[in-house]
């Protein structure tokens, strides 16, 4: 491992006392420690109630069996990050409960309690437009949290947070984010006072969106971001973006103008979006040092103020990165996780960019890449 700077190490000693409390800033954290503590290392449930591959009872009573919840433990995990639709569990005209949904939920949030893994409920909308555009459907959204908030209530404190809602975008449009937030924000604690409320800024939940927020007025806020970066390296072949990276393979990690060069020629003849694209991203130089630098932005961020950080999402989709080149940044990040000492959940436990795990049960298996690089248990 490469020594630390002494900026990060500044940074990363601020981080470590905006986790327990003991930065006093603009406001002091009364996040509880135990609740950090779990926080530490975890993994996000992608396909339980988010793209369910079975719209059965089954499926949602059982997707993840008791016996793998102790192997997620055993692996090192300490909690999960719970991704749910609104649209599995929500009416979204009225916001009114699917009550056989909300019902597995709560099944699965007291089956990881069991199974000692700390819970993060995370509202993963991914109906952008719906959350900028349609006040009916907010409405609801809101509804629906007045009283879900109240039925997570019983949560243990300690070991359950509430997020309210999984990557805001609000693109060119980020000034109209923070009283929505707001909004969603009063209607939560209100139903859950004791509760760890999990909040992110605009621009999808990264980086630049939190530096973009103001910290809300109430000490028992945890701040999410996620960081894909660098993007043409992380999304190389991902067919959902909607930018030329369905196209690219073989995008090197570390980068520079001489090791994406020979990508050059043949992007160009197929998108030259693409080329250019991976041009600037050999340019930019992506290795250990710049993630660090890009993680400080938000770890400053979090100093400047006094409140917890929390990395919520990152990974590596491997469809069409050299695995090579997917371990060593897998490497690189898991050694700025450990030097700036925040919470995370890696994307995730069921979806490929992280730990994809396969099979089902105790002898479920993850990728040993990823893991170790996190310093997780294969």
């Amino acid at each position: 491992m490469k020594g630390t700077s002494p900026l990060l190490g500044l940074l990363a000693g601020l981080a470590v006392g905006v986790l327990s409390g003991a930065v006093t800033m603009e406001a002091a954290s009364s996040v509880p420690q135990p609740l950090l503590d779990r926080l530490s290392r975890g993994a996000n449930v992608c396909l339980w109630f988010r793209f369910p591959r079975s719209e059965s009872a089954g499926h949602f009573a059982d997707y993840i069996p008791d016996s793998e919840m102790v192997r997620m433990r055993s692996v090192g995990l300490r909690h999960v990050r719970l991704c749910i639709a609104p649209k599995q569990v929500m009416d979204p005209s009225t916001g009114e409960f699917r009550e056989d949904r909300m019902a597995a939920v709560d099944s699965a949030v007291e089956r990881f309690l069991r199974a000692d893994l700390g819970v993060v409920i995370d509202l993963h909308n991914e109906d952008h437009d719906a959350l900028e555009n349609s006040p009916a459907w907010r409405d609801a959204f809101d509804r629906f949290w007045a009283s879900a908030s109240r039925r997570w209530s019983r949560f243990d404190p300690e070991r359950v947070a509430l997020e309210i809602v999984n990557e805001p975008v609000f693109k060119d449009r980020e000034a109209e984010w923070p009283p929505l937030l707001d909004r969603f924000f009063r209607t939560v604690r209100a139903g859950a006072p004791r509760h760890t409320i999990i909040v992110s800024g605009p621009n999808w939940g990264g980086i630049d969106g939190l530096r973009k927020l103001r910290p809300l007025d109430d000490p028992n806020v945890v701040y999410s971001f996620h960081t894909y970066d660098p993007f043409p390296f992380t999304h190389q072949g991902a067919t959902w973006t909607g930018g030329p990276h369905r196209i690219l393979r073989d995008v090197p990690y570390p980068s520079s103008p001489e090791a994406v060069a020979p990508l050059l020629e043949d992007l160009g003849r197929q998108d030259p979006k693409a080329r250019d694209e991976v041009r600037w991203y050999g340019e930019q130089r992506w290795d250990l040092e710049r993630l660090r630098a890009r993680f400080r932005e938000g770890i400053r961020w979090g100093a400047e103020h006094g409140v917890p950080l929390y990395c919520g999402e990152f990974g590596v989709y491997p469809i069409a990165s050299k695995p090579a080149d997917r371990a060593k940044w897998f490497e690189d990040f898991g050694t700025v996780l450990r030097e700036s000492r925040i919470g995370w959940a890696v994307w995730g436990w069921d979806e490929p960019f992280g730990l994809n795990r396969k099979g089902r049960g105790a002898d479920a298996a993850v990728d040993p890449v990823s893991a170790k690089a996190l310093g997780l248990v294969p």
